[in-house]
């Protein structure tokens, strides 16, 4: 007597339930891939940021301060509150843009300063890479990013540098601001705290400037670099709070949540500035 093997083929249930297995498998492989693709991002970008931060080192040294930055806009209260006295204004590194000064109030013109300081990161860029090519030191230290990272583009005729990040956004410089001024030849030369037009004492005996209220206070009057990371959104901060006082405020248990403080959680920094 023959016997004869029955073969039996795969159930729909079986079919689907391998189907979903490997969809699940599928999705954790391209889940861990992403993460493994932003760390390596993130490391290049911040490796690409230490390099400028020597460079930008190199420049005080030869210099002996850190760059200046600043405004000449008398009508803008925000950095030149208690600075009538046009001798007391230093020669700028490098200036503001036109378009994020005015006389408007600064709660006023919040959002619209931050997308407008989003579109300003370049031109800001350029202008400080293109001051730092003028130390010797420097240049050389600059020479050792990755062309991929410090792009150049013609600017007026000439090239002009912009240090970007591992996915194409240019790298914004928090600057401090000027010294806070206490010894003007009268009251009306010297700077005082108004929450209504911005004006702020850090920590490091400097004026808040703008980037800073965005993106956090520099520290011992030293500029820092920040990427926006992968979601290329800097997002803001808004650290609107007198020097000592607690950061986030007490009084507001929404403030964490908010869209534009999540956005700064994916940034990447030169050196430590998330003190809270």
């Amino acid at each position: 007597m023959t016997s004869r093997q029955s073969h039996r083929g795969f159930t729909l249930i079986e079919l689907t339930v391998t189907i979903v297995v490997i969809l699940i498998l599928a999705s954790i492989a391209l889940s861990i891939g992403n993460r493994v693709l932003r760390k390596s991002e993130a490391d290049e970008t911040l490796a690409a940021m230490e390099v400028a931060a020597t460079a930008m080192h190199e420049w005080l040294e030869s210099m002996g301060r850190q760059p200046r930055y600043g405004t000449f806009d008398t009508g803008w209260s925000y950095m030149l509150a208690g600075m009538d006295d046009p001798a007391a204004l230093p020669p700028y590194d490098v200036t503001i843009p036109e378009d994020l000064v005015g006389d408007t109030p600064v709660e006023t013109l919040l959002a619209l300063r931050e997308r407008k300081l989003q579109e300003s990161v370049e031109a800001l860029g350029q202008q400080f890479w293109n001051r730092m090519q003028g130390v010797e030191s420097t240049r050389a230290v600059m020479a050792k990013i990755d062309a991929d990272l410090m792009l150049r583009d013609e600017v007026d005729g000439s090239g002009r540098q912009c240090l970007h990040d591992a996915w194409g956004n240019p790298v914004m410089i928090v600057f401090p601001g000027r010294k806070w001024r206490t010894d003007g030849a009268s009251s009306q030369y010297n700077d005082e705290e108004n929450a209504g037009n911005g004006c702020w004492r850090d920590d490091d005996g400097t004026i808040r400037t703008f980037e800073e209220r965005l993106q956090g206070p520099a520290r011992n009057g030293r500029p820092y670099l920040v990427s926006a990371g992968p979601d290329g959104r800097f997002g803001n901060v808004d650290f609107n709070i007198a020097s000592g006082e607690p950061f986030p405020p007490e009084d507001d248990a929404d403030f964490l949540q908010r869209d534009e403080y999540q956005h700064t959680l994916d940034n990447i920094y030169s050196y430590e500035v998330r003190t809270w």
